[in-house]
C-alpha cells in the first residue's frame, strides 16, 4: 500500500510542473486562439492628402563638384562654365647650376595652359567636341551669378555686359576626343599668362565654351598651369600650377515649376512640401473590412509599415533629366510657418537615401516609386502625439545640389497622383477571466 501514496504525490507534481509550463498568458498559440490578420490598405490621394507645394532655390550651381558645359543641348540648353584660379605661386624651390635646391621667387613666365579634365560618365557626348576659352573682364560672384546676372544678392543686382556671362575674349579654341583621354589643353601665350598674373584687375577669371552643338559635358576639373623660367637656373623651365579657387555655371532657360506635379533635384535645388492629413479610423476597402471589420481603428501598434508611392514622368524640359540616378530623401517640415526656409527634421531613408535610376525621368517613366514613412505616419495617428507633430514632408534629393538635372512625378489628380500603402495587423479580441 505504501506505493499508492507514492504514486498520488507523482500525479500531483507533474500536475504543478504542467501548470508552471504553460502560462495562460504565454505567446504559446494553441492556448489562446489568437487568429492576428494582416492587410494592406491603398489610399488614394483625396483620403489622405491635403496640400503640395513646390520650393525652389535651395543651393546655387557653385556647390556641385564640377560645372557643366552645354550648347543646344535636347534643343534647348545652353550652359558655359566661370572659373576664377588661384594667385600665381610667389615662389619655388629649384635646383641651381651646382644641384642646390632653393628658393626662388623671380620668374620669368614663359607660356602655360588651361587643362579642364572631364567627367566621361556624366557626359553626353557621341565623338569628338570642340570648346572655347574667354577671358572675362567683369567681376562676378560666384556664388549668385546667373545667365543674365553677374551679381544677384540682396545688397546688390548687376547685369552681365551681354546675357550668358559676355562679353569674353576669346583665348582660342580646342578639341576635345573622348577616344583619347579626358582631358582637354587650351596652349597659353606669355602676353596672356601676364593678364591672368595681374593681381591689380579682375582678369583672373575665364569662361570655358561647347562649341559643338547637341552636347552636355561636366567637366570634374580645370587648372592653370604655368612654365616658367627660374632666375637661379635659367636654363630650366620649371612647371607651377595655379589650380582652381572658384567655379560655377550659368545656364539658360532656367525650368519653371510643373503647375500640377512633383519635383525633387536640381541646381538650385527644388523641394516638394506634402502635406498629410492621415485618417485615424478606415471604414473601407472592402477588403479591409471583410477581413478584421469596420470601422477599424488605425493605431501606432497595428502599422506595420507607410510608404507614399508616387509615379515617375519625364523631366520637363527634357534637357534637365538626370543623368545618373537620383538620390531622394524625405524629412520632416518641422516650423511649417517658416517655409520656405523651415528647418527639417531628420531623413526616415537613413543616410543613402532613396535611389531612383534616371530612366525613370527619360525614357521610362510612369514607374512607382515607394518611400518608406512609417515613423511618420505612426506619430500622425497616435493620439497622444499628432497635435505636437507637423503633418508637412519635404521631399527633396539627399545632396542639395547634386546635379543640375532633377525628378518631376505626378502631383494630385493626375493618372498617376500619389497614394498611400499601409500594411496594417489586427488579432480578434481576446477575454482573459
Amino acid at each position: 500500500m505504501r506505493g499508492a501514496p507514492l504514486a498520488l504525490a507523482l500525479a500531483v507534481m507533474a500536475a504543478v510542473a504542467a501548470c508552471a509550463d504553460e502560462d495562460p498568458v504565454s505567446v504559446n498559440g494553441d492556448l489562446i486562439p489568437l487568429t492576428p490578420q494582416t492587410v494592406e490598405v491603398i489610399l488614394p490621394w483625396s483620403e489622405f492628402g491635403a496640400e503640395v507645394e513646390i520650393l525652389g532655390g535651395f543651393g546655387t550651381p557653385s556647390q556641385l563638384p564640377g560645372q557643366v558645359v552645354s550648347l543646344d543641348y535636347r534643343g534647348e540648353l545652353d550652359s558655359r562654365a566661370l572659373v576664377r584660379f588661384f594667385p600665381f605661386p610667389a615662389s619655388a624651390s629649384v635646383r641651381d647650376s651646382t644641384g642646390t635646391t632653393r628658393v626662388d621667387s623671380a620668374f620669368t613666365w614663359l607660356s602655360g595652359r588651361v587643362v579642364a579634365r572631364v567627367d566621361t560618365l556624366r557626359t553626353q557626348v557621341t565623338g569628338p567636341v570642340e570648346m572655347s576659352l574667354s577671358r572675362l573682364d567683369q567681376d562676378w560672384h560666384f556664388r549668385s551669378a546667373t545667365w543674365d546676372l553677374l551679381v544677384d544678392t540682396v545688397q546688390d543686382q548687376r547685369t552681365w555686359g551681354e546675357p550668358g556671362a559676355g562679353p569674353g575674349v576669346s583665348l582660342g579654341t580646342a578639341i576635345w576626343d573622348p577616344a583619347q583621354g579626358d582631358s582637354v589643353v587650351f596652349p597659353l601665350d606669355s602676353a596672356t599668362v601676364a593678364l591672368f598674373g595681374d593681381t591689380t584687375g579682375v582678369r583672373t577669371t575665364a569662361r570655358l565654351d561647347v562649341a559643338t552643338p547637341g552636347v552636355l559635358l561636366q567637366l570634374a576639373d580645370v587648372d592653370l598651369r604655368l612654365d616658367a623660367r627660374p632666375s637661379i637656373n635659367q636654363d630650366t623651365v620649371i612647371v607651377l600650377n595655379s589650380g582652381l579657387r572658384q567655379g560655377t555655371f550659368v545656364y539658360s532657360p532656367f525650368p519653371d515649376p510643373p503647375p500640377d506635379g512633383i519635383r525633387a533635384g536640381g541646381a538650385p535645388a527644388w523641394r516638394t512640401v506634402i502635406t498629410m492629413n492621415i485618417p485615424r479610423v478606415l471604414n473601407g476597402p472592402e477588403e479591409l473590412c471583410a477581413q478584421v471589420g469596420c470601422p477599424f481603428s488605425v493605431e501606432p501598434t497595428r502599422l506595420n509599415h507607410a510608404s507614399l508611392i508616387l509615379t515617375s514622368r519625364a523631366s520637363s524640359p527634357a534637357a534637365f533629366q538626370p543623368s545618373d540616378s537620383l538620390l531622394l530623401d524625405v524629412r520632416p517640415v518641422l516650423v511649417p510657418e517658416r517655409l520656405p526656409k523651415a528647418p527639417l527634421g531628420p531623413s526616415f531613408l537613413g543616410i543613402l537615401g532613396r535611389s531612383v535610376a534616371p530612366e525613370a525621368f527619360g525614357d521610362a517613366p510612369g514607374q512607382q516609386i515607394p518611400i518608406t514613412i512609417t515613423e511618420f505616419v505612426r506619430g500622425l495617428v497616435d493620439p497622444a502625439r499628432a497635435d505636437l507633430l507637423p503633418n508637412e514632408l519635404a521631399l527633396l534629393s539627399l545632396l542639395e545640389p547634386f546635379s543640375i538635372g532633377f525628378g518631376d512625378f505626378d502631383g494630385p489628380g493626375d493618372p498617376g497622383e500619389p497614394v498611400l500603402r499601409l500594411i496594417l495587423t489586427a488579432s480578434d479580441p481576446v477575454e482573459i477571466r
